[in-house]
């Protein structure tokens, strides 16, 4: 019997091995049948949502959770009354303890993740620690802390104690994960890309720019990939705002938008990315964007060909040649 067999209601005519309440009994929750071999389950964080434009962060920007809601759970949530659905999430949490206690850590596990969708501030809880820690599941600092942060604002003070411990714990998980990935990227792709996409879920910016330009590349999910870049741009990455930037002026998996192209190549520029120096330059110099003025077209451009970029060099020359001195009346380079 599944999880969600026993929260059905008794309906009249209906086998009475599939009825959550009977005639001849006071309401209650059965628990489910035990599984000898219960099928591994392995928790996968879902997909953060699109960004809405524009480029610049906004104030209080969310903090991407790794939780969600199955849909036989949002089911559950739609056809049953406030009163079943705190019953259900009780009951969950209550078969959850039980499982715990018989050391049967698996099957306690789906019961909390059960409970926690259905909104148990406790289930949230025990689910956020066993993931914090490890606990006969794999160390998952980001599912944890998002767990206990939901439990946290329902009032649960244990979540908030621990939430308040492992506050900032995530990133050097992160580094652990992002130096796994390198090891492993040569030698065994799959296991790479493994812990590439669970440091880009703990909210690594490199780790997120590159797992999402090998899925715009190699993986044929766009979509997805270009979200993970839209992350990775949003927290600071420079590499991540220059792709967007070649992105939107070409309208290459985004609109096409020249003005967007440019707020994201000046994000870029703000934090000293040649390439971003190089194209935002390159707009100024071939007249696609206005600059400020000459000067700021020649110092982003000198800029990209110290950095060691020869487009940015050639452009130079091609800009102080004596035919287009003469043509633009620029004027000659200072020594």
């Amino acid at each position: 019997m599944g999880l969600f067999d026993f929260f059905k209601k008794n309906k009249r005519g209906e086998p009475e091995d599939d009825e959550l309440y009977h005639d001849d009994k006071e309401d209650r929750w059965e628990a489910p049948e035990p599984t000898p071999e219960p099928e591994p389950q392995t928790y996968i964080p879902p997909q953060p949502p699109l960004y809405d434009e524009p480029v610049q962060k906004p104030e209080g920007w969310p903090v991407m959770e790794p939780v969600s809601i199955t849909e036989k759970v949002m089911q559950f949530l739609q056809e049953h009354t406030h009163e079943e659905i705190e019953l259900a999430a009780s009951s969950a949490t209550s078969e959850g303890m039980k499982a715990f206690q018989e050391k049967d850590f698996e099957r306690a596990r789906g019961f909390f993740q059960l409970g926690s969708e259905l909104g148990d501030h406790k289930a949230q809880a025990l689910l956020g620690s066993m993931y914090i820690q490890g606990y006969e599941v794999p160390r998952d600092l980001a599912v944890g802390r998002a767990w206990l942060r939901r439990s946290a604002e329902q009032g649960n003070r244990q979540a908030a104690e621990m939430l308040a411990k492992y506050v900032g714990e995530s990133e050097p998980i992160a580094e652990e994960m992002y130096e796994s990935a390198k090891r492993f990227m040569d030698t065994d792709r799959r296991t790479g890309l493994y812990y590439l996409s669970r440091a880009a879920d703990m909210g690594m910016s490199r780790a997120q720019y590159e797992y999402g330009i090998i899925l715009i590349r190699e993986e044929d999910d766009e979509p997805h990939g270009v979200e993970l870049v839209k992350r990775a741009a949003f927290g600071g990455y420079s590499r991540a705002m220059t792709y967007l930037g070649n992105a939107y002026l070409k309208g290459d998996a985004v609109p096409q938008s020249t003005s967007i192209a440019l707020e994201w190549y000046e994000q870029a520029v703000r934090k000293n990315d040649p390439e971003a120096q190089l194209a935002l330059g390159t707009l100024y110099a071939k007249g696609i964007a206005a600059p400020p003025d000459a000067e700021t077209t020649v110092r982003l451009l000198t800029m990209a060909a110290d950095a060691g970029l020869s487009e940015a060099r050639e452009l130079l020359q091609q800009m102080f040649s004596p035919q287009s001195a003469a043509d633009n009346g620029s004027p000659a380079p200072k020594e």
